[in-house]
């Protein structure tokens, strides 16, 4: 079985492997890049600080002084790479903005000063959520994507695609139809919001991993497998 794995660097290299060792064949290029931006220096701590990637981790801890402050991570990984910097953080159940607006601590923040660290045009969905509650957030947006490269014709071999996100999801539309790809391949997602976007996109082969991290991943292409895809 031959996989497309789509998401940016560090994490493409990472699922790369795991798949790998698992026998599958994969097919290693990424959709978008990611391209660090200057941010000003914060003028002030807050009460609340919520990593809403990996990605907001590298490019935006480095401004931040977080002692005294509570530390939210939209997902496990995003904890991860957190802890390799010394950073505990709280995590929801469900790796999602929505995940986080359930957890019992982000109820009642009513003039909690709450910052938001992203990526740009990214969703606008906890941010004005977590104002509607009373808090005062701000958001650092620390980085941008970029697309990445084109996608040769050959790549249409493949009988699934990994997609990490939505963003990352029109770029893997624009690329794979061009080339002629076929809407039935088997499109891996994150979630029932991604494969929204994915029906809207052309595919209509869609598998909601319930998660972006490799085992997730690994948990949906076992599935398929299962059901004798190749």
């Amino acid at each position: 079985m031959r996989v497309w794995i789509t998401r940016s660097q560090p994490g493409a290299d990472r699922h790369a492997e795991a798949l790998r060792r698992q026998g599958y064949e994969v097919l290693l290029q990424p959709v978008l890049d990611i391209e660090p931006i200057r941010v000003s220096e914060l003028e002030h701590r807050f009460d609340i600080v919520v990593f809403l990637s990996e990605h907001a981790v590298r490019c935006g801890l480095p401004h931040l002084e977080l002692q005294g402050s509570a530390v939210f991570a939209v997902g496990g990984r995003t904890a991860e790479v957190l802890a390799t910097a010394g950073v505990k953080a709280r995590v929801p159940e469900d790796p999602s903005s929505e995940g986080l607006l359930r957890m019992p601590e982000l109820q009642q923040v009513r003039d909690a000063r709450i910052l938001v660290v992203c990526g740009a045009a990214g969703r606008e969905l906890l941010a004005p959520a977590l104002m509607k509650r009373g808090a005062r957030v701000e958001k650092l947006v620390c980085y941008r994507r970029v697309p990445a490269g084109k996608l040769t014709a050959d790549a249409c071999a493949v009988d699934a695609i990994v997609a990490a996100s939505g963003d990352g999801l029109e770029q893997i539309a624009r690329l794979w139809f061009a080339v002629g790809g076929r809407p039935e391949v088997a499109l891996l997602v994150p979630s029932a919001r991604v494969a929204e976007k994915g029906v809207e996109l052309g595919f209509i082969n869609i598998h909601d991993c319930a998660g972006a991290d490799t085992a997730a991943v690994l948990r949906t292409l076992q599935a398929l497998r299962a059901t004798g895809a190749k």
